[in-house]
């Protein structure tokens, strides 16, 4: 008696299982509209291969130590409360240094978002791909060099009209070659 109980439970499991398997498996894509699948946009058709991309150099690692006392001076500088003035003043007269450019790049930066001109130029040389200055951390994007450009010419600063025009040969020949962060800048360029 208790091995035919045992087995009519068994087989009451096993039954329940498979009605509920059979279920899932009968509803989990049925009563749905199949779709085919979306294009993936991360996976170009090999006739829309994007050309050889001129490729901007990712910045150095830092060479300095997280608390190198020019990088403190500054974040001090700024803390304390610093005037925009004195923080460009502050910037041209950092000691050569391996945090140095990274340093400066924190007190130009407060001092353009502050209307500083001159900073603002400053800025968008740290951006620039087109030249071969120090940047310290901050990595090459002409779209940056080219709003900050843009601002210090709004803010009276002549020079970056110069700038202005080096940049946009950079970004007609990077766009060129299939460049596609170039290729929407010169679509947005007045």
């Amino acid at each position: 008696m208790r091995r035919a109980s045992f087995l009519w439970m068994a087989i009451t499991a096993i039954s329940l299982v498979a009605v509920i398997c059979g279920g899932y498996w009968l509803f989990k894509d049925h009563g749905k509209e199949t779709l085919p699948p979306a294009p993936s946009p991360s996976l170009p058709k090999m006739a829309n291969l994007p050309r050889n991309e001129p490729e901007i150099k990712p910045p150095p690692k830092p060479t300095y130590a997280p608390d190198a006392p020019v990088l403190e001076q500054a974040r001090q500088a700024l803390r304390e409360g610093i005037t925009p003035a004195d923080a460009l003043a502050m910037a041209a007269t950092l000691p050569e240094k391996p945090e140095r450019a990274d340093a400066a790049f924190l007190l130009l930066e407060y001092a353009a978002e502050s209307g500083n001109a001159e900073a603002a130029m400053a800025l968008g040389e740290y951006y620039d791909p087109s030249l071969d200055l120090p940047s310290g951390s901050i990595r090459k994007n002409p779209t940056h060099a080219f709003e900050w450009y843009q601002i210090a010419l709004e803010g009276g600063h002549t020079e970056s009209r110069n700038r202005l025009t080096d940049l946009r040969r950079w970004v007609v020949a990077s766009a060129e070659n299939g460049a596609a962060d170039a290729q929407a800048l010169l679509e947005t360029w007045p």
